[in-house]
């Protein structure tokens, strides 16, 4: 569970970069030696030449087995590192997915030796604050209705047809049931949603 595109494009972004270092070093390689000569015994002979002509050709091939090398290893290390951090983050994002869905029973774990430990922690302790205030708030809205039920015989008792107190019930009935509409979004651990 990784974004993959997240992981090619940092393995790219890396190959990139080994590339680029390479050509700089080859650079500076052929910055250095220009002007200077180099003797070579091969032999008996004795062989002049300038120095970039003679040791372009093993530098670029030196260069050439260097990024092979760190490339696979580079890229070897990316895969385990980029894999720590990129599947933690795959994990937070669908979390947040079910989260925004109404989901506070969703609970958030990370593997073992997995990066973001803090950020895990940080988001179990808020959903599980949050989970409880909606629990709370859906509670009350439960009693309310009750109390308004409650409240609403007894009017109905001692003033028979008062249409302001009928008007004034109604409303607040209205906006109870609007209001365990909005909390009822939240699925939560007391049962609520």
């Amino acid at each position: 569970f990784i974004k993959k595109r997240y992981q090619a494009g940092f393995a790219a972004k890396f190959l990139i970069l080994i590339a680029i270092e390479s050509v700089f070093a080859i650079g500076f390689f052929i910055y250095l030696t220009t002007g200077s000569i180099i003797m070579q015994y091969s032999g008996a002979e004795v062989v002049m030449a300038s120095t970039r002509d003679f040791l372009l050709l093993p530098v670029i091939l030196a260069n050439l087995v260097i990024i092979a090398a760190t490339a696979v290893a580079g890229f070897a290390v990316l895969l385990f590192v980029s894999h720590k951090i990129a599947g933690p983050l795959y994990r937070f994002e669908k979390s947040l997915e079910a989260i925004s869905a109404g989901d506070l029973t969703h609970r958030f774990t990370l593997r073992g030796g997995d990066e973001l430990k803090v950020v895990e922690k940080s988001l179990i302790e808020f959903t599980a604050r949050l989970d409880t205030k909606i629990s709370d708030i859906q509670k009350e809205l439960i009693e309310l209705g009750q109390a308004l039920s409650s409240l609403d015989a007894e009017i109905k008792l001692v003033a028979h047809d008062d249409k302001r107190v009928s008007t004034a019930i109604a409303d607040a009935r209205k906006r109870l049931e609007a209001l365990k509409k909005e909390a009822g979004y939240f699925k939560t651990t007391e049962g609520g949603g």
